[in-house]
């Protein structure tokens, strides 16, 4: 583990701690546990945008009429393609 220091506010502090009491947990477990959430969620954006941006990128050579039933298999095989 790295040491290092961060500077809150005190209303964000004096919560913590009572969160940390009432979980019977340590103040620095639930710094690492809210730091483990934004990044885990910053993942999930990051996969949702490459998902958006692969939204009508790619044409079947023939227009894909059954894109309506087929759109995971499309949508697999145009990953498998980058």
């Amino acid at each position: 583990m790295i040491r290092t220091q961060i500077q809150l506010e005190s209303d964000q502090y004096e919560r913590l701690k009572e969160l940390a009491a009432r979980r019977s947990k340590s103040f620095a477990q639930l710094v690492r546990e809210g730091v483990a959430h934004v990044l885990k969620a910053e993942e999930r954006e990051s996969d949702w945008d490459r998902f958006l941006t692969a939204v009508g990128s790619f044409r079947a050579e023939d227009d894909a009429a059954d894109v309506a039933e087929r759109h995971d298999a499309y949508l697999a095989d145009a990953y498998s393609r980058e």
